[in-house]
């Protein structure tokens, strides 16, 4: 069974293109923390050592939409996906992937949270508090 869950913050705004098909594809980095005692972490972070893992992700369709029209970078984001590994030619040497095709994304803050105003645009209507004005693009359903 090939599942991956992941959670951590977007390290770059996603990059949406469409194929020649229509299809959207969004490409981004996750920063997953390592999980380390702070004592670790002190030790790694000393000694230049890494205390995330940088993890390529790529959505397609509806998910790639979401994912570019919603987050940006520094944003928490939990998502499920499956690992793909491949490669290609490069001034005749083999580069080998990996990436995780993302297939469900969860929001893990509210705008507020996270500054206002980067996921969606539901800012209040005339200083009204309890009433939003909302955009239907904004609506990712």
């Amino acid at each position: 069974m090939n599942v991956v869950v992941l959670y951590g913050r977007l390290t770059r705004d996603p990059e949406l293109k469409y194929s020649q098909g229509g299809v959207a594809n969004c490409f981004a980095t996750v920063a997953v923390d390592r999980g380390m005692t702070k004592e670790k972490r002190q030790e790694a972070e000393a000694a230049g050592r890494p205390t995330a893992d940088f993890i390529s992700i790529k959505a397609f369709g509806k998910t790639a939409e979401l994912l570019a029209n919603y987050f940006r970078k520094g944003n928490r984001v939990a998502l499920e996906g499956r690992i793909q590994t491949g490669s290609y030619e490069k001034n005749d040497e083999r580069v080998y992937t990996t990436d995780v095709i993302v297939n469900r994304l969860h929001f893990v803050e509210s705008a507020k949270e996270n500054g206002g105003g980067n996921v969606g645009s539901f800012a209040p209507m005339n200083g009204q508090a309890g009433y939003y004005e909302v955009n239907e693009k904004d609506v990712p359903f």
